[in-house]
């Protein structure tokens, strides 16, 4: 039955609180600055291409590697519902100090329909969270290599996409301010 993990629950709460702190800041950016920044600089549309381009291919994967796992699988514990959300605290998603390049196929094209990418952005999310639950205990057994920390579980991989948002939120922040 879907939605009966509570630590996927608990992730689900992180990356509701993520989004709504994104979507917030994309609603005050005036209209005419959504498709503006600096050189060398994502715009806030192309931001939002990307974080929806990144969190639909780790749906995608999650859906994947569950499928190719054995239906009588052993499945270890996990974390607990206590420490799911430090998965990846030793990991520096929020340091902007250091310039981490969108590996190929995920940086985004220069023109971008706002209006389309927030609505793959919401599917995106239903997408994810309907694969964590269906995966559940199971996240346990995914094993996938993330670009730049190497071997991520399933569970830091679903908690990566609200870490991963975090760290354009602030990149958001950053473009704004310099926009002005």
């Amino acid at each position: 039955m879907l939605g009966t993990d509570r630590r996927v629950q608990v992730l689900e709460q992180e990356l509701t609180r993520v989004r709504r702190e994104f979507e917030d800041a994309i609603r005050e950016v005036p209209e005419s600055r959504r498709h503006a920044a600096p050189p060398g600089h994502w715009t806030p549309a192309q931001i939002i291409w990307h974080v929806a381009k990144v969190e639909r291919g780790v749906a995608r994967l999650i859906e994947r590697k569950n499928a190719e796992l054995p239906p009588n699988a052993t499945v270890p514990p996990g974390p607990s519902t206590l420490v799911v959300l430090s998965l990846l605290d030793k990991f520096p998603f929020l340091d902007r100090s250091q310039k981490l390049s969108a590996p190929e196929g995920l940086a985004p094209p220069a023109e971008i329909d706002l209006v389309a990418e927030r609505g793959r952005w919401v599917d995106g999310r239903v997408q994810l969270l309907q694969a964590a639950y269906e995966a559940g205990p199971r996240l346990s057994l995914i094993r996938h290599d993330h670009p730049f920390f190497g071997a991520f579980d399933g569970w830091q991989w679903v908690l990566m996409i609200a870490r991963h948002e975090e760290r354009h939120l602030l990149q958001l922040h950053e473009v704004v301010a310099l926009t002005r």
